[in-house]
């Protein structure tokens, strides 16, 4: 039996606040927070990566691992601020595929 790769999850987002922000602002605050929530050993093992974000609609998907997504969203809602300006991120849905978040 081959061996597996490891389990993901997806989260669908959107973030609301003051100002519109980037692909780069936001996977920046997600991976600062996850570092000072949990630690550098949290970090690579919940391994947060923005996979989209469209700026226009501040929506994206998020991914992380799968035995660890009680850690992302628990990360996710502490978050306050994205760059200089108050925000928040709120998780839609999470899936294991990506293609049952793009196609709802």
């Amino acid at each position: 039996m081959p061996v597996r790769g490891t389990g993901r999850r997806y989260l669908s987002f959107w973030v609301g606040g003051e100002r519109d922000h980037d692909i780069d602002d936001v996977a920046n605050t997600i991976q600062e927070e996850v570092l000072s929530l949990f630690g550098i050993r949290g970090l690579s093992s919940i391994e947060p990566k923005v996979i989209e974000f469209k700026e226009t609609e501040q929506r994206g998907i998020l991914r992380c691992d799968r035995d660890h997504l009680t850690e992302m969203r628990a990360a996710l809602t502490l978050i306050t601020q994205i760059g200089d300006s108050h925000a928040a991120i709120f998780v839609e849905r999470a899936s294991g595929t990506l293609r049952s978040l793009r196609n709802p």
